[in-house]
């Protein structure tokens, strides 16, 4: 996975909309809550590693599939205790499927609303 110089992950600084992915749960937001997370969205198989290089692939599978311009949204959850380490993990790791999405000549953006 490589780090891009163009289109980044979009962080907000407001309230969710309804339908944004929590990476949080029950009050914390760490790599266990995001995985378990992109997991259950993404309907990610029943053997998916739990881990992010194992996401990072079954999201390109995602990306594969898009026919049209999408935009994926996720929130942090109101008063997340946040891990900022798994935070930015998952940030690189949308920056890592936005490149190959583009390299695909797919428009794929993911923004992050950080909730009070």
């Amino acid at each position: 996975m490589e780090q891009a110089d163009h289109s980044a992950v979009l962080i907000h600084y407001a309230e969710a909309p309804t339908h944004a992915i929590c990476l949080s749960k029950d009050g914390s937001l760490n790599q266990q809550t995001i995985l378990a997370s992109l997991q259950v969205h993404f309907l990610f198989p029943d053997y998916f590693g739990e881990n992010l290089d194992a996401a990072f692939d079954l999201l390109l599978d995602v990306v594969d599939t898009l026919n049209q311009p999408t935009v994926w949204q996720f929130c942090t959850g109101k008063n997340s205790n946040t891990d900022n380490d798994a935070l930015a993990r998952w940030q690189q790791l949308m920056q890592d499927v936005i490149d190959y999405a583009s390299g695909k000549g797919v428009m794929l953006q993911v923004e992050l609303f950080v909730e009070p």
